[in-house]
């Protein structure tokens, strides 16, 4: 996963958002690249186990995704290079509303890079009929969906995983 991230050349010195960050594995690796991370998680039990890694360029954020949290909060005060979301997407009630408020903190060359899990039904969470119109929906122009890698599960099922790139 994070080898496609670096693929893509936009985390060198970014402005980064990790939407849904759990407890920060992926800001961990981001870190020592991008010039600063607000990692955002609603669960403050992660963002403590984010705080034990001393990340010196990442600001914890324990909320929700909200058009109000982005109006008030100091740390989303200008623009985003780069957001990130990692098994967030597909758990999400309104993921086209969640895309156009990315899409809005997006700088204008911003990206947005998910993985989640490939499903089968929109019930079950993404497909990528419904993440390209979401994404469409939220403003995005350029989006590119592909399924890179499979995980095979602790019970031996094997999870095909989506990977979303959509260009504002």
């Amino acid at each position: 996963m994070f080898q496609e991230l670096l693929a893509l050349n936009k985390l060198e010195a970014a402005r980064v958002m990790d939407f849904g960050c759990g407890t920060g594995l992926l800001s961990q690796r981001m870190a020592p690249l991008a010039r600063n991370i607000v990692a955002l998680d609603s669960s403050e039990a992660m963002i403590e186990e984010l705080d034990k890694k001393l990340l010196e360029n990442v600001e914890p954020v324990v909320d929700e995704l909200t058009r109000g949290l982005v109006a008030q909060h100091p740390a989303f005060r200008g623009q985003f290079d780069l957001v990130v979301a990692s098994s967030v997407c597909g758990f999400l009630d309104d993921f086209q509303e969640a895309a156009s408020i990315i899409h809005s903190l997006l700088d204008v060359d911003g990206v947005f890079v998910h993985w989640d899990w490939l499903a089968e039904s929109d019930k079950e969470g993404l497909t990528q009929e419904s993440a390209h119109s979401a994404l469409h929906e939220a403003g995005f122009v350029d989006i590119e969906l592909s399924v890179p890698f499979e995980i095979t599960l602790a019970d031996g099922t094997v999870a095909p995983v989506l990977m979303g790139v959509a260009y504002k």
